[in-house]
């Protein structure tokens, strides 16, 4: 055994020890709710969310995107979501993860209905999901008519989700007060780190 990988076991002995680490309840890909000795290192808020490093030792902790670990530091408990998981090349695996969204939108899923003129309409909703978010709001702006004339304020609204399956374009977006909106479009970056989030628009206005 080299001296990197009996420093790498060492630590991984003193983490389970709660000395450098701390506890925390670990729900994996399957559901299932375990309790772990964790290392959480907080990171630079990034999009106005909280961001950490997790480490856990791979023997006993196989990490995947999507799993959650909650915290309780004093009074205050946190949920952080992984993210992503580096490739582990010693006895101790970090997974880069953000503070679970907190509010649950619902999605209805819509097809597209063409009528005889050639104009397309959201039709009835099929099924409902929900998914976890975060709502942001952007300044109003002046929509013209096509008359010239006619001129309204109108927001954006900006929804940050957690994932982005099942998503399509016809599909409309219910909050937790009732208000619903329409999906103009997603935005997704190339990195692993920011969240994808969608720009939405009032349906019920």
């Amino acid at each position: 055994m080299s001296l990197r990988d009996q420093m790498a076991e060492d630590v991984c002995a003193i983490l389970n020890t709660d000395e450098l680490g701390e506890r925390a309840r670990w729900t994996n890909s399957a559901g299932a709710t375990l309790d772990r000795t964790v290392r959480l290192i907080e990171q630079p808020d990034r999009q106005t969310i909280r961001r950490a490093h997790i480490w856990t030792p791979i023997a006993t902790t196989s990490v995947a995107t999507g799993n959650l670990f909650q915290v309780k530091r004093n009074n205050a408990t946190t949920t952080w979501r992984v993210m992503y998981t580096d490739p582990a090349e010693t006895a101790l695996q970090r997974s880069y993860c953000h503070l679970q969204l907190d509010d649950m939108v619902r999605f209805s899923r819509r097809r597209w209905v063409v009528s005889k003129k050639g104009a397309g309409t959201a039709g009835p909703p099929e099924h409902t999901f929900n998914i976890r978010g975060k709502w942001f709001q952007s300044s109003a702006e002046i929509v013209v008519r096509e008359d010239g004339k006619r001129r309204k304020m109108e927001g954006e609204f900006y929804l940050m989700l957690e994932s982005v399956s099942d998503i399509g374009s016809a599909d409309t977006v219910t909050n937790a007060a009732g208000e619903s909106f329409y999906i103009d479009r997603l935005e997704t970056s190339l990195n692993r780190v920011d969240l994808p989030y969608l720009i939405l628009r009032r349906a019920d206005v």
